[in-house]
Order: C-alpha cells, then structure tokens, then sequence
C-alpha cells in the first residue's frame, strides 16, 4: 500500500514533467528559504509574483512552486495562463504550477474577473496564449512541495485561503508549514466586498476572507504561525502616481518593468489617480521578506464569522486561535523595500 507522501511524490514528478523536483537531501543552513506562493492571478498577485521571482534570482528564497485558486479575482484557466506568461517574462518558466478550487462559499463578481482580465492581457500581452490546464490540482501540489522539502516551507497566501485549506487535508503538511503569511481581513477599517450581492452583507469583510471563509478558519485553527495582513495595513500603501512614475524611471529589471507595465493600465490607471488602488498582496510578501519589515505586528486572537450578514469577518475574540494581526504599514519603507528587491 503507498503512504500519501509516496503517492504526492509521484504527483509532484508529473507536476515537473522533465525537470529534476526540489532536492529532499539536508540543506545547509545559509540555504534560501523555501516558499510556496498561493494567490488568484489578480493584478497585485502578478505583481507579487514578480517580487518573489527576484527574491529568487538573489537567492533570497527558493520558489518551489505557485499555485493558482480559481474561486477568486482571475478567470478559471486564464489565472493559470498569467501565472505561466509571468514567470516566463521572469526567466522562471521552470518553476512548478498549478490550478484548482473552482468553488468557493461567495463567488467572485463577474465584473471584478473581467476588469482584472483586462489589465493583465495588456501588461503580460497573452491574449492570445491559449490555455493549459495543469496536470496536478494546486493542493496536491502544494501539499506534495511542502512534504518533499527538506526545511520547512513558508506559505504566502494572496488570495482566498480554499487551497491551502485542502493541502492541509494531507497528513504532514500543516507541521511542515513554517509560516503562513496572508493578505486578507479587516478589523479596525471598513470591508472592501463589492459587487450586485454586496448588499446582502454588512460591509465588515475583506473580499479574500469572504470568499471562503470556512478555509480561511480552517487555516488560522490549524496551522503553527499565520501573519495576517488586513486592510489595516494595506490601506496604508496605495499605489500613488509618483510612485508609477518612479518605477518607470528607476526600474531595470525585467520584473520592475513587468510591474510597471501593469499598473500603468488604462483600467487600473482611475484607481490608482483617486488613491483607491493598492498594492494588497505585495505587502503581504513585503512583510516576510523584506530586511525591514515595513508592517507592524500585533498578537492577538483571530476568529471569522462564517454566515450571514457578516460572513468573512475577522475579529478578535477570546475564542480565537492566537495569531499576528498587521497594522501602521510604513509607504516610505514598503516603496524602498519593494523597488531595492525588483532591482536587485
């Protein structure tokens, strides 16, 4: 009978097709840290994304896969085609990928998938890439990556939380998750849930938390450390105009000038012009890896309401599982940090 870290193995073989799968031999201990990133292919996913490919060109990290939900901001099967056009424009094709979670608890809006669809068919220019699907699902994936390395893997979650809740499901994965850093919730500030169903709910939550929130409870109970950064903290570094144009002129690698192409899109460009346009899930992998963090952290007891006019609420509540709440993100910092590491 084969355990399930032999079946994952094979899994993660036929994820990587001709390429050699991450080493399990004992790592030493200057090694870069490894990293799953899990997120929905919305513009500030790419974005993020391109971070992460320059944290591991440095060596900062070692990127061992990405995995795709298909329940959030990017169209099913397009999601995964931008993930793959990104990491090619990164040098970084190699890199294992993955889709899956279809469903949720809340759909995505129409509208939001077609604006984001939009903005990244202009800044990637893969209209045209037809669509292919994955040969694993994404938590099989991520479960099998987490499983086959040697050190413990550090999770950065950008979107709602559905795959790495089903990796979870696999014996070992959460002990071998190091530390989840999220971007998702809201607990002092106002929600950001829009949309023709927003009004059946109370305007508390953050659009990722209310997507899924019974996976986004799942991960917070089960797993050793989970950073949340809320809108608290995101709403501190929006992406300004001076800050595009900086990114312009300052930027030289291929994944500044990817980030730049993205949020100089016609359709992003109003948001970013009325400060309503933010980078989200690129502080949450800011927060992990820059030498300064620029984000704060607080401990405090986490619980999500799951139905409801308040559904995908976090709070805190003495009935919560102990976890690290961001607050006061430093923009100066955040905006140095994130353009040093494009650089680099």
């Amino acid at each position: 009978m084969f355990s399930s870290r032999a079946v994952l193995a094979a899994l993660l073989a036929l994820a990587l097709g001709a390429a050699a799968a991450p080493a399990a031999s004992a790592a030493p201990a200057s090694s870069p840290v490894p990293v799953v990133y899990d997120g929905d292919s919305d513009f500030a996913d790419i974005a993020t994304l391109a971070y992460l490919c320059r944290a591991h060109e440095q060596r900062r990290i070692d990127l061992r896969a990405v995995t795709v939900t298909n329940n959030g901001a990017g169209i099913p099967g397009r999601a995964l085609t931008h993930v793959r056009t990104a990491l090619g424009k990164c040098g970084l094709s190699g890199i294992p990928v993955a889709d899956g979670s279809e469903t949720g608890v809340n759909p995505m809006p129409a509208d939001g998938r077609a604006w984001t669809e939009s903005i990244l068919n202009g800044a990637l220019g893969d209209a045209g890439v037809p669509d292919r699907p994955s040969k694993i699902r994404a938590s099989a994936l991520l479960a099998a990556t987490v499983l086959e390395s040697a050190k413990p893997v550090v999770v950065i979650a950008t979107g709602p939380l559905t795959n790495v809740a089903k990796a979870m499901d696999v014996p070992g994965v959460a002990q071998r998750i190091s530390r989840l850093s999220v971007m998702g919730g809201a607990f002092d500030v106002p929600g950001n849930v829009f949309g023709p169903d927003a009004g059946k709910f109370d305007g508390t939550q953050e659009v990722n938390m209310w997507l899924d929130p019974a996976s986004a409870d799942k991960v917070f109970a089960g797993l050793r450390r989970v950073d949340i950064v809320p809108l608290d903290a995101t709403n501190d570094v929006p992406i300004t105009p001076s800050y595009v144009e900086r990114l312009g002129r300052e930027g030289r690698t291929a994944e500044a000038k990817l980030v730049h192409a993205i949020v100089t899109q016609p359709d992003l460009a109003p948001y970013v012009q009325d400060g309503t346009a933010f980078w989200w899930d690129t502080l949450a992998s800011s927060e992990v890896l820059d030498t300064v963090s620029p984000v704060k952290l607080r401990k405090a007891k986490v619980d999500v309401r799951q139905d409801g006019a308040a559904a995908g609420r976090t709070y805190v509540t003495p009935r919560g599982t102990s976890q690290y709440i961001g607050y006061d993100a430093d923009p100066v910092a955040w905006e140095n940090g994130f353009l040093k590491m494009l650089n680099g």
